[in-house]
C-alpha cells in the first residue's frame, strides 16, 4: 500500500466532470514538488509511478474510498509528462463495479496521449 500522498502536494484537481461510469479530471501540476530536483533535474520529468498514483487518488478522491491496484492489464506510457509544458493535464477514468473495480484510464493534454491504462483495483 503506498501511503504517500500526491494530491494537493504534487497536482490539484481543478474542475470533475463525471458521467454514469465515467469521470473526468483536470488536474494541474506543481512544477516545484521536490521529485524534480531528482527527476531529473537537466530535464524534469513526471515519474511514471507517479502517473499511476495520481489517477488512482483521483479516483479515492471522488468515491471517498480507498484502493489499491491489484493488477495492471495493460498500462503503456506513451510520451514524457514534462511538468514546465504540461502542467495541465486531463485524467479520464471508465470504470465497471464487479467483484473488484475494472478501470480504463488515459492521462492526455489536447492532442497528446502520456499513458493509457487498463487495471482492476480492489477497495481497501
Amino acid at each position: 500500500m503506498c501511503l504517500i500522498m500526491l494530491i494537493d502536494s504534487f497536482f490539484k484537481i481543478t474542475k470533475i466532470e463525471e458521467n454514469w461510469n465515467a469521470v473526468r479530471f483536470n488536474v494541474s501540476i506543481n512544477f516545484e514538488h521536490k521529485i524534480f530536483e531528482g527527476h531529473f533535474p537537466q530535464q524534469p520529468v513526471v515519474p511514471g509511478v507517479f502517473s499511476l498514483q495520481m489517477i488512482k487518488e483521483c479516483l479515492e478522491w471522488f468515491h471517498n474510498k480507498k484502493y489499491q491496484y491489484s493488477e495492471l492489464i495493460n498500462c503503456k506510457f506513451l510520451n514524457p509528462i514534462f511538468p514546465e509544458q504540461d502542467r495541465e493535464l486531463l485524467i479520464e477514468c471508465e470504470y465497471e463495479l464487479t467483484d473488484s473495480f475494472l478501470l480504463k484510464a488515459k492521462i492526455l493534454f489536447e492532442n497528446t496521449v502520456y499513458l493509457t491504462l487498463k487495471a482492476k483495483l480492489n477497495e481497501i
